[in-house]
């Protein structure tokens, strides 16, 4: 067996026991970074602070729940880009801007998309038919 296939395999199996709780927990984030982004929007500047300590704690238990994954260096990216989010929240807190709560939110968006990317079965091998650079640029003009 091959390493990348062993790597696909450990990534299932972490996954299988977590997908709930993970998935459970960016919905979570991100519904409340959504709150705290309507909240500064209409100027509840004390509303958005406690819906961004509320992501905040959401945000460290997803973290945590990425710790257990079979690739270290993948856990110690996540731990950077972790990072950055709690201080751009920490900076929010104290004056939460529409604009900056709606990258937060869309850069954990974003994780969450390549989180389920990384765990789709790549089972498919490549096609069979190679479309010719006329039909390639046909699509590109359509």
């Amino acid at each position: 067996m091959s390493h990348f296939s062993q790597y696909i395999q450990s990534l299932a199996a972490f996954s299988e026991d977590k997908q709930q709780e993970i998935r459970w927990l960016f919905d979570s984030l991100v519904n409340s970074l959504a709150i705290a982004e309507r909240n500064a929007q209409n100027q509840r500047h004390a509303s958005a602070a406690t819906s961004l300590r509320h992501a905040k704690n959401l945000m460290r238990f997803l973290q945590r729940s990425f710790q257990d994954l079979p690739d270290p260096q993948l856990v110690s990216h996540l731990n950077d880009f972790f990072a950055m989010l709690e201080r751009s929240m920490d900076q929010s807190m104290q004056l939460p801007l529409e604009e900056d709560l709606q990258e937060l939110r869309l850069l954990v968006c974003d994780l969450q998309k390549g989180w389920e990317t990384l765990l789709m079965p790549s089972t498919s091998g490549p096609s069979s038919s190679v479309p010719s650079q006329s039909e390639l640029s046909e699509g590109l003009l359509a």
